[in-house]
């Protein structure tokens, strides 16, 4: 039995509540969580919940071109952006500034298309990477071990190309992205489906094969071992319904989110019935679990764990247990394309394919 607390409209007024306490007054700055001062990857995580929820829809024009201009502010002359939150003395251990701007850059470029915006400069630090085997290059430096962080790097990287590619009419883009996903589909591992070799811990390796998903499905390629990355994904599924390290301390806003992520787009690209019907009833077990981080604030929590949350930088801490604008939105994915996928009343109030983060639906690309 699905809780009542599924119901779309019930969970997008909490949202926005959520949402607008954030805001700082007079402005379109917003806070990642309630401790916080305003920044720069909040700003854009604040369009990009405002998308999925259909609060942006209810903005004006002026309005919109306004919150697009506070993001484009932080945009420097070479394409990247940047701000105070990730200034080298802010970063967490083991988050380097190239890490830094990829992540940031590609949430402002996501946030300005939830706001039918564009930025103000090109991305003029992809030159190197359009030279026909320049992109493979760079993802040989990468750490398959660790393929959570290098392959959302190599996201990014790829997002930017492709944006190149729409927007200028150059194929170049797109040949490198191929490029890229040349190096996945060699380094896939048999055993699980994920292309990290099988150098990565398992749940490092799922959230590391997501990140490329989400470009296979925009390039219209086709991703290899479909039945293998449905059963593994499945099979990481914890007695509490969610795909953390643990069970019963909440799961993880992100590796819930790319668990479900990733099974909502296999679902439509598998044939075979039985996993249709696992991932089916995977998603009810993480519809129920996944409540355990809902807060009274509207928003949800990254985890129930005794600790605190960092997204990459000293200066976006979240007390334990506390709401931010990042686990708000993945958790509110999360629990949109499951609904989607369920076909639960209401599902259809949910407001995804804003941008890469929120396909689900391959058949709806072709």
């Amino acid at each position: 039995m699905i809780k009542v607390n599924h119901s779309p409209e019930i969970l997008q007024k909490a949202a926005k509540q959520y949402l607008m306490t954030l805001r700082k007054p007079g402005t379109w700055e917003f806070r990642f969580c309630a401790r916080n001062d305003s920044s720069l990857v909040a700003t854009c995580l604040a369009a990009m919940l405002g998308g999925i929820t259909g609060f942006n829809r209810s903005l004006t024009k002026s309005q919109k071109q306004e919150w697009a201009g506070t993001i484009n502010f932080f945009q420097r002359e070479d394409g990247w952006y940047d701000d105070n939150d990730i200034a080298e003395k802010n970063l967490c251990p083991g988050y380097r500034k190239d890490r830094a701007l990829l992540h940031r850059t590609r949430h402002a470029l996501l946030a300005l298309y939830s706001l039918n915006a564009r930025p103000i400069r090109c991305f003029s630090f992809i030159e190197k990477w359009l030279e026909p085997g320049k992109i493979r290059q760079w993802c040989e430096t990468l750490d398959l071990a660790d393929y959570w962080y290098s392959s959302n790097m190599m996201m990014d990287a790829a997002l930017f190309l492709m944006d190149y590619s729409n927007s200028t009419g150059s194929q170049s883009g797109f040949q490198a992205v191929n490029e890229l996903l040349d190096f996945c589909d060699e380094n896939i591992n048999p055993e699980t489906g994920y292309h990290d070799v099988g150098k990565s811990e398992i749940r490092n390796a799922m959230a590391g094969a997501m990140h490329l998903y989400p470009v296979y499905i925009l390039i219209q390629r086709k991703i290899k071992c479909v039945d293998t990355i449905i059963d593994t994904t499945v099979g990481l599924q914890q007695l509490d319904g969610l795909f953390g390290y643990e069970s019963g301390s909440g799961g993880e806003d992100c590796l819930d989110y790319d668990a479900v992520f990733i099974l909502s787009n296999m679902f439509f690209l598998t044939d075979t019935p039985k996993r249709k019907k696992s991932i089916a009833e995977s998603f009810l077990k993480c519809l129920d679990g996944i409540t355990v981080n809902q807060n009274p604030d509207g928003g949800f929590a990254c985890h129930r764990r005794k600790e605190s949350y960092y997204f990459g930088t000293l200066t976006t801490e979240v007390p334990p247990g506390g709401s931010s604008l990042w686990a708000t939105y993945a958790r509110l994915l999360a629990i949109a394309m499951m609904s989607k996928i369920l076909q639960l009343p209401g599902s259809e109030q949910w407001h995804l394919n804003n941008n890469l983060m929120e396909i689900w639906n391959l058949q709806s690309l072709i």
